[in-house]
């Protein structure tokens, strides 16, 4: 079986994935979108905003954040009878006001727009084909460009709060976890369990574990709690081939499925997994085409 040299896709689609458009379509929303400093006193609260309490010493922290560097990231903001409403950027308002800034940077944006963007999000995220760093990334974008809560994104999503907390927790991981998750080398649970180390260096190391010796979860979050209780994670002694690596993503490209290299002093063997007869059949026909 020939493999054709693919680039890889790194962490996924992302949010391209949720929110498909056209190059035209992109074109347009950037030039109705621009980004514009207006007074502070004409941006008015969202009557609508979930969240009510904000913790002072965060807030604090924040209000310093910005006397030093400024506003970053630009709050969202629709047109309102009276000069603007905020959809999101609450705390950072608040924060301005403590400063004493006289304007703020925002991104004024067409309220139906919005609202149709917000609905073509959920409906996006609620797709069974996006990896689980496409489906976080979603409900990260939703809390952020909407003011929403984890509980929010729940409703809205038709699932547990705590689905919504792990899928979002997932984002920080290195990016080479997240890319091994994406890849299929990891699973979540693999993925939940190294969340749980100290430090990115102890995360790599054993995530180079996992995949070099196929650690199941269990024997993961063994390796995890062995760790905090002060042991050290030693490298694998093989290491691992970034060449096998990349010949079993490709592998997996060109076959729809997991595709595993197990390499031996002389020769080896490649394992490819499926889950069903009909997948079966899937690969028995690309391996009798090529």
């Amino acid at each position: 079986m020939s493999v054709k040299n693919q680039s890889s896709r790194g962490l996924g689609r992302g949010l391209d994935a949720l929110i498909p458009m056209s190059d035209d379509q992109v074109s347009e929303n950037q030039a109705k979108e621009r980004l514009v400093n207006v007074p502070v006193s004409s941006v008015q609260p969202n009557p609508m905003q979930p969240r009510q309490t904000f913790g002072d010493e965060s807030l604090a922290d924040l209000a310093r954040s910005i006397k030093e560097h400024g506003i970053i990231q630009p709050l969202i903001v629709t047109k309102a009878e009276n000069g603007y409403e905020l959809v999101a950027g609450e705390r950072r308002l608040r924060a301005a006001k403590v400063v004493g800034l006289d304007e703020v940077p925002v991104i004024v944006r067409d309220a139906e727009a919005l609202k149709k963007l917000e609905i073509a999000l959920i409906e996006n995220v609620q797709r069974d084909n996006l990896n689980v760093i496409e489906e976080a990334l979603g409900y990260q974008k939703l809390m952020q460009d909407f003011s929403l809560t984890q509980d929010d994104v729940a409703r809205k999503v038709g699932k547990s709060r705590s689905q919504i907390a792990n899928r979002i927790r997932l984002l920080g991981l290195p990016v080479e976890a997240k890319r091994a998750l994406n890849n299929e080398q990891i699973s979540e649970g693999h993925a939940r369990a190294l969340l749980g180390l100290d430090s990115t260096e102890q995360i790599l190391l054993l995530l180079g574990l996992i995949i070099a010796r196929k650690l199941s979860v269990r024997e993961t979050e063994k390796k995890v709690n062995e760790a905090l209780s002060g042991q050290k994670i030693k490298p694998d002694k093989k290491g691992i081939d970034p060449n096998i690596v990349q010949i079993e993503k490709e592998l997996r490209d060109a076959v729809g499925a997991k595709v595993t290299i197990r390499a031996k002093r002389k020769g080896g063997s490649i394992v490819i997994d499926y889950n069903s007869q009909e997948e079966m059949d899937k690969i028995i026909g690309l391996l009798r085409k090529n």
